[in-house]
């Protein structure tokens, strides 16, 4: 679960140095890489959120499950697994597609994962 809760904070603070450094950088892409640690970023703060609440985390190929485990820990009003889903509508487009993300959509990605994380943050605190 910490391990999880470590690899999402560091996939956010990546996305942060990509979207201050990477045109610098020579980063290609740098919308479709910001969009793709947002999507691992929302993954892994999942992860750890179910790993904390129930005991287990979705492993399988089925991302979709990580959604319904998080629904199960949610509690009333909390769209953590919405935002989620959210992510993981976009994870073949960031991450395998030829489609570049523009700004707009690279910002609202990083900020559902900043939520979620938030939301990790806030479960492990308990």
């Amino acid at each position: 679960m910490e391990t999880r809760a470590e690899h999402a904070r560091s996939f956010l603070a990546a996305a942060d140095l990509v979207l201050d450094l990477g045109q610098d950088a020579g980063v290609v892409s740098v919308n479709n890489l910001i969009g793709s640690l947002a999507v691992l970023a929302g993954i892994a703060a999942a992860d750890a959120i179910c790993g904390s609440a129930l005991g287990e985390r979705a492993a399988g190929e089925n991302h979709q499950e990580a959604v319904a485990l998080l629904r199960r820990v949610s509690a009333v009003g909390d769209n953590s697994a919405a935002q989620l889903k959210r992510l993981l509508d976009v994870k073949t487009t960031t991450q395998y597609s030829p489609v570049l993300l523009g700004d707009g959509k690279a910002t609202q990605l990083l900020s559902i994962a900043r939520r979620l994380v938030g939301a990790m943050d806030a479960q492990l605190r308990i």
